[in-house]
């Protein structure tokens, strides 16, 4: 009997003392924000029983109950420690911990989800004064890419195209429509700004997981809700709202709908007339957690895109002072674009366990598009009067050319992909011996996937142009047949399928300088519950540095041109220690040094297999590139902000071969369909950003690049005259003596522009800080243009340089105001904004294209198309 109580109690015992409690709490550095990365453990047992705290400094741990441990919580630099006796289930909240440093974010951790691919600085697109409102424009001021289109949604990257950049919304990749031929038609962006949480985007050498293209990758991150919020934006060009709620500890969702009509806008182009774009679209995400480590995920996306536009009249000059032109055109007919889109993504991620995670994808996207337009005009080219001693100046004094074109267009696209993805990572741990404690940590990770898609293409193309000018499209006898300047026809059936798929291995190594001076503060609760701190100075393992790397393999099929590919990718970062001391204080710092390589491969896309003439060429193969990146990431403190500044250089050189060449009119690209040339692309970039002004972040961003191409096959004749000289259009003796063959080598690339520059600075009026102006510049050198008769060698022209400016006046109704001293509608409020933008402040003509037109001597002029004069916009932005 005896025997019996005792094993009883023994179990009872075993029983209560295996029983847990909780803590919870925060860490923030000294400028009270949250200290990412701090390790929280009980010191009597801490394999068991540790974690970390989050990127808002919050941390949560199971502890024992029914005795007596002690909790440390742990910054290589500082130590805090608490003894607590918790009862069995007891949820303890800890006072806030609050470290002597500064935290940085550090962009790359291994055993993180995104490798070798930079987290930035969010901008708030409704507070800063952007036409597009989109959040691939304010990329221009923040990143390397660059634009030289408001219109346009579209952006380059170190020397590529459109068409070249990865863009990702919650590892689902997303596509835009494909007909799209001006920025007046695209309406809006798939990405709505009001659902992102993180945004991060590499200018290239980025790691095997992201796709096959050629220039960037922009991985996009949205919201998982907490609690209810939501907007309301109103502007005069359109509306937008969303609302986001965590209906339960298992269930949320964002929801938002965007309408958008840039009628107001548009009327700032030299063309006039009715303008009537009117874009709406809706979007959802819902995530559910089936499970603890199963959550499901479905996001949604229904866009429609309709673009009315009939044109009356468009008066351009062009010139130099001495020698000034006008060009005016009267219109007849209109045109039509409409773009119906659906993106549905769903998703499962199962953390299978600490080690391992599995993510399966399945995704469909869908569009109807249709082009219609049939316009007439009838020009006039005028030469005008520059003597400004006359009083006909600037009046017309003699017409240089007549004429009239019809542009005829009938074009239907219908797409459809569907896609089914899987990846996985599986974590590699080892036991480190820390000086107070012991951990598994992160050693290393594999990370795979494997994606296949289904294509499908119908494309039925009619389109045509007459030019009615010298020399063309005059009835000719006996036919009376009139000759079309340029005819496209075709109808293009493409059903394809293709794979891709990556392996890939990250790795960290850390080196532990010991005995550093640092200081040590502990904290113990007392019997009567108060807080005794406890301040001295010790040595810890407080300098760390550390280097990591990732390399991988990527491989894939494309059917339609029976092609497979295998491209290694690899990248090294080195981050020198985290401390250091100055003046007797520690200090925190973040630097990171960086190089990537690899190859980058570009399977052909249905447009890249469109010739001019509209035919489909599945022959081409892929467009390949080495890429070779290195830079360093600077963190630093100035002037005492709450935030880092952070300083970012790139140095970078791409070698392309395969190339398939391209022409580019306003958005439109159009590929030579052929791998006949090979090109270079080298540069800087500096990028910086900051609180300049306490609590509102800035940007500044220089990027110098040349880029250029060589069409291995390309050449033309030199003629010489009886004289010796080289016969040209203005030569007096046209008599051919002799002519050499002449092959133009390297010409530079369509978006090769020696220089962009990029401010975005935010201030608020001193005294009355709930004013504020937001100022954008952005600069960008002369690109080349050529004659539309698709001969590369002759694109060696330049066009104007790109120099726009816009600014924001805003008044902030709810800064440094608390909800109890605020009155009606306002305590309900989160945010209340309203702002006074003046687009194209110094209304500077910007050139975005060339219109060729002869004259009746059969002289070619390049009319400029300008972009968008001075506008001004009012917006409303309310956060519940």
């Amino acid at each position: 009997m005896k025997l019996l109580h005792l094993t009883f109690f023994l179990l009872l015992s075993s029983l209560v003392w295996g029983q847990t409690a909780s803590v919870e709490g925060r860490v923030v550095d000294k400028d009270n924000d949250g200290f990412y990365g701090a390790t929280i453990y009980v010191q009597e047992d801490s394999l068991k029983y540790h974690t970390r705290s989050n990127s808002d400094g919050y941390y949560q741990l199971q502890v024992p109950s029914s005795k007596e441990i002690t909790l440390i919580i742990y910054s290589e630099a500082e130590l805090f420690s608490y003894t607590l006796n918790l009862a069995p289930n007891e949820s303890k909240k800890l006072p806030k911990t609050k470290f002597s440093i500064q935290n940085y974010t550090e962009v790359e951790i291994a055993g993180t989800k995104k490798e070798n691919i930079a987290s930035i600085e969010k901008i708030d697109i409704n507070a800063i004064p952007i036409p597009g409102g989109s959040v691939e424009r304010s990329l221009i001021y923040s990143t390397a890419a660059s634009s030289n289109n408001e219109l346009s949604n579209n952006y380059n990257v170190r020397g590529g195209n459109y068409n070249e950049n990865l863009v990702y919304v919650n590892n689902i990749l997303i596509y835009r429509p494909f007909l799209t031929r001006s920025g007046q038609q695209e309406g809006m962006s798939f990405i709505n700004p009001d659902f992102v949480e993180d945004i991060s985007f590499s200018a290239g050498g980025f790691s095997a997981n992201y796709g096959d293209r050629l220039s960037s990758v922009l991985d996009i991150t949205y919201k998982k809700p907490k609690e209810f919020k939501a907007t309301a934006n109103g502007s005069l060009l359109g509306a937008s709202f969303h609302v986001e709620d965590k209906i339960s500890p298992r269930f949320n969702y964002i929801v938002g709908a965007r309408y958008r009509s840039n009628g107001y806008l548009l009327n700032a182009l030299p063309t006039t007339g009715a303008y009537n774009p009117i874009f709406f679209d809706v979007q959802f995400l819902t995530n559910y957690e089936l499970t603890e480590k199963l959550t499901w995920s479905f996001l949604g996306h229904l866009s429609s895109n309709n673009y009315r536009f009939a044109p009356i009249t468009q008066v351009t000059n062009f010139g130099t002072i001495n020698e000034a032109y006008s060009f005016r055109v009267y219109f007849d007919g209109q045109e039509q674009t409409r773009f119906r889109t659906f993106t549905g993504a769903t998703s499962l991620n199962w953390n299978a366990s600490k080690r391992l995670k599995m993510n399966a994808y399945a995704s469909v996207f869908n569009t109807n598009e249709s082009e219609n337009f049939t316009v007439r005009g009838q020009y006039f080219i005028n030469q005008l009067e520059t003597d400004p001693s006359k009083e006909n100046v600037g009046d017309s004094i003699a017409t240089l050319g007549v004429g009239t074109y019809i542009d005829h267009g009938r074009n239907e696209l219908n797409a459809r992909i569907y896609a089914l993805a899987y990846n996985g990572e599986y974590q590699i741990k080892e036991l480190i011996e820390r000086r107070y404690f012991d951990e598994y940590k992160d050693k290393g990770k594999f990370t795979f996937g494997i994606r296949g898609q289904v294509e499908q293409f119908d494309d039925v193309l009619s389109e045509w142009r007459m030019l009615d000018s010298a020399g063309y499209s005059l009835p000719q006898a006996p036919s009376d047949e009139i000759e079309l300047y340029n005819v496209i026809k075709a109808q293009n059936t493409l059903h394809t399928f293709r794979a891709n798929g990556y392996i890939m291995y990250s790795q960290r190594f850390e080196k532990l300088i010991s005995n550093y001076p640092a200081k040590i503060v502990t904290r113990q609760l007392d019997s009567l519950g108060k807080r005794v701190r406890n301040v001295y100075y010790d040595t810890v393992e407080s300098s760390k540095s550390r280097w990591s790397f990732n390399a991988g393999l990527r491989g894939g099929y494309t059917a339609f041109n029976n092609e497979f590919y295998i491209t290694p990718r690899a990248n090294i970062s080195f981050f020198p220690k985290k401390y250091y001391v100055k003046n007797g204080e520690t200090k925190r710092r973040y630097v990171r040094y960086h190089f990537s390589t690899g190859l980058y491969y570009q399977p052909p896309f249905y447009r890249e297999l469109r010739s001019f003439d509209g035919t489909l060429n599945t022959d081409i193969k892929s467009q390949k590139s080495a890429h070779f990146v290195a830079g360093m990431d600077y963190q630093f403190e100035m002037w005492d902000r709450a935030t880092p500044f952070k300083l970012s250089t790139e140095a970078y050189y791409k070698y392309m071969w395969d190339v398939n060449p391209y022409e580019v009119d306003n958005v439109r690209i159009r590929y030579y369909t052929t791998n006949n040339a090979v090109a270079f692309a080298y540069g800087l970039d500096f990028n910086m950003n900051g609180e300049f002004i306490p609590g509102m972040q800035s940007f500044l961003k220089v990027g110098l690049l040349h880029t250029a191409e060589d069409l291995l096959d390309d050449f033309y004749y030199e003629y010489i005259n009886t004289d010796g000289d080289v016969i040209t259009g203005a030569s007096e003796n046209q008599t051919i003596a002799d002519s050499n063959r002449v092959e133009p080598g390297y010409i530079p690339r369509p978006s090769d522009q020696w220089v962009n520059i990029a401010v975005l600075f935010q201030d608020r009026m001193p005294v009355y800080e709930k004013f504020t102006v937001s100022l954008g510049i952005n600069y960008g050198y002369k690109l080349p243009y050529g004659p539309p008769d698709f001969e590369r060698y002759k694109d060696v022209l330049r066009q104007r340089a790109y120099f726009r400016t816009d600014i924001g006046f805003g008044y902030d109704f709810l800064y440094n105001s608390s909800k109890e001293d605020r009155r009606g509608v306002f305590r309900h409020l989160e945010k209340c904004n309203l702002s006074f933008e003046i687009w194209n402040l110094l209304g500077i003509e910007n050139v975005l294209s060339q219109q060729w037109i002869q004259d009746v001597n059969g002289r070619y002029y390049a009319i400029p198309n300008y972009l968008t004069s001075r506008r001004f916009n009012l917006k409303l932005n309310i956060a519940f």
